[in-house]
């Protein structure tokens, strides 16, 4: 791997001096890591070997965190291939010198390409062949990438990241219940819903949305699920019988003067 250029110019940059200490530790480790094209994989636990092999007090949640913030700074792309996370450096080779004529990562999106692309994008990329690509006045999505039923009404949606919503019905939920018998599917998908939510940058595509789906729900299997404490019948809770009527307080036989 060749040596990499830093120019005296991010001493006043605006947007590399608007990156916190560790943020901008990461994105002069990450120039160092990545392969000759500017790209590298963004998964935070390969990152945390990769990039801070020294380093033990960094966490991978540091990494995830910093990573979504250079991101959406335009300082890095992140982009998604076969539900993998990767990411490059926008203009790269107006700083760095390419020798190399094929990266080691997928290619990103055709879209994410264009010099006015300055935003976190993890659209899964395009067929490399063009000849195979469905136009945008062509595209229906019920006949190429929905396969579910359009007849009855869906039992949730998860959010992807190009602001649309995957259905999911009943069968899918029926069929991943029969798969995971011991995890309330509902409430992890509930969990789901919540969690993309809550990270924008990690939504999924719709191809890759029934991936993230099994792979949580396995984990949640796999740690003993939380759907058989919910269902296992409760049984009522033991009262204690009533006192014997021989041992409740009585009236005293006699009446004391006083209370005439």
């Amino acid at each position: 791997m060749p040596n990499r250029v830093i120019k005296e110019s991010i001493r006043t940059s605006k947007s590399v001096n608007a990156l916190s200490d560790f943020e901008f530790r990461l994105w002069l480790y990450l120039i160092t890591y990545v392969d000759d094209h500017g790209r590298g994989s963004a998964d935070a636990e390969l990152l945390k070997g990769l990039v801070f092999p020294r380093r033990k007090g960094v966490t991978e949640k540091q990494i995830q965190t910093a990573l979504d913030n250079l991101a959406n700074t335009g300082m890095v792309i992140l982009y998604e291939y076969d539900d993998e996370p990767y990411f490059y450096f926008p203009n790269w080779d107006k700083h760095q010198r390419i020798q190399n004529k094929h990266s080691k990562f997928p290619d990103p999106p055709k879209e994410s390409t264009s010099p006015s692309f300055t935003v976190s994008h993890r659209e899964s990329p395009l067929e490399s062949n063009p000849t195979i690509i469905q136009s945008e006045s062509n595209y229906n999505p019920t006949q190429s990438e929905c396969t579910e039923p359009q007849n009855a009404p869906p039992v949730l949606t998860m959010p992807l990241v190009d602001g649309s919503e995957f259905d999911i019905r009943e069968q899918d939920i029926a069929e991943w219940q029969d798969a995971f018998p011991n995890v309330d599917v509902v409430q992890q998908l509930k969990a789901m819903r919540l969690w993309c939510k809550d990270n924008p940058e990690r939504k999924k595509t719709r191809k890759g949305v029934r991936r993230f789906i099994t792979t949580w729900l396995d984990k949640e299997q796999n740690r003993g699920g939380a759907r058989k404490t919910q269902t296992t019948c409760e049984q009522p809770k033991q009262t204690a019988p009533p006192p014997d009527a021989t041992k409740r307080q009585r009236a005293p036989d006699f009446m004391p003067e006083w209370a005439d």
